[in-house]
């Protein structure tokens, strides 16, 4: 796995953009032409799990060299954060440095079923393809197929790895299900990786008495947090070069002091106040984001822009 470091937290020194109003004369003005006249390529603060702007802090580095080793181990490990955190991102970095391989084969739930024998059929259709049907009342059978899957891919020298998203929406009875998918084994490994990533109410969840089997076989907890002020500056940074190199917008470092005051240092919330902060400096047509757009940004997220 490769995850580069981060950027420092000031950018190389660049001539001022200078914003022109787009040449866009009988026609709507779309959002890229407005990031193109900042001398942007596109919106960098896009709130999608997109990869290309993976910010590599040391926590995030941590958190993926941790699950990772574990799911090649055969364990089961545990992400939380609160929303807006990126635990998505994590799953999709996992997942994509995973496809680099062919010794480990991933199925991927966003959003599971609330119902044990519906989550069955469909990690089984994300390894296979094909989608069986679950019988009321009767999910062994989907776990001896499951297990039938499992050992075909151990014999070609696979590990197979579960990464369920969203699991603090799992009820209780679902999550002692995933429980018994951990004795899936030959007398030599371990046949299922398990990877649980939720929000904070997942570990209370797994604090309870009656899943303190589950919680005994958790191998890695992994908890994410807000970033830092440096690491705030960083990011921001990190998402402007990642495509727009050197010729990106700059924010004037109360911008970035203010950023971070009103955001917490979650990634969610600065994507947002940092979009549209953009969009109120090309208002103003201003080559730099200041205090004041990033304060309006604010405002008109708190309250609507209208």
């Amino acid at each position: 796995m490769v995850v580069s470091a981060p950027p420092s937290s000031d950018l190389p020194k660049r001539a001022e953009v200078r914003v022109e109003p787009p040449n866009v004369a009988g026609s709507l003005l779309r959002p890229d032409h407005i990031y193109q006249a900042m001398g942007l390529v596109e919106d960098p603060f896009k709130i999608t799990p997109d990869l290309d702007y993976l910010y590599a802090s040391s926590q995030h580095i941590e958190n993926i060299r941790q699950l990772e080793y574990a799911a090649m181990g055969g364990a089961l490990s545990v992400l939380t954060g609160e929303v807006g955190l990126g635990k998505t991102l994590i799953c999709r970095k996992i997942l994509s440095d995973f496809s680099a391989t062919d010794t480990v084969k991933t199925a991927y739930l966003l959003n599971p079923p609330q119902d044990f024998g519906y989550l069955m059929v469909n990690v089984i259709y994300d390894l296979t393809g094909v989608r069986v049907q679950p019988r009321s009342g009767n999910n062994h059978y989907l776990v001896e197929e499951l297990y039938r899957i499992l050992l075909e891919e151990a014999k070609v020298g696979r590990q197979v790895v579960l990464i369920i998203d969203e699991a603090h929406r799992l009820p209780a009875e679902v999550l002692e299900g995933v429980r018994l998918l951990t004795n899936l084994e030959t007398s030599k490994q371990k046949l299922l990786s398990i990877i649980l990533v939720g929000q904070p109410e997942l570990d209370d969840t797994l604090s309870r008495r009656d899943l303190r089997q589950l919680r005994q076989r958790i191998a890695v907890r992994c908890r994410l947090k807000p970033l830092g002020r440096r690491q705030t500056r960083e990011y921001v940074n990190h998402r402007l070069v990642s495509q727009s190199g050197n010729k990106g917008i700059l924010f004037t470092s109360p911008a970035h002091w203010w950023l971070y005051r009103l955001s917490g240092g979650i990634p969610r919330r600065i994507n947002l106040l940092c979009g549209r902060a953009i969009l109120a400096a090309f208002a103003g047509f201003a080559p730099k984001v200041t205090v004041g757009h990033v304060r309006r940004a604010s405002r008109e997220i708190e309250y609507g822009s209208g």
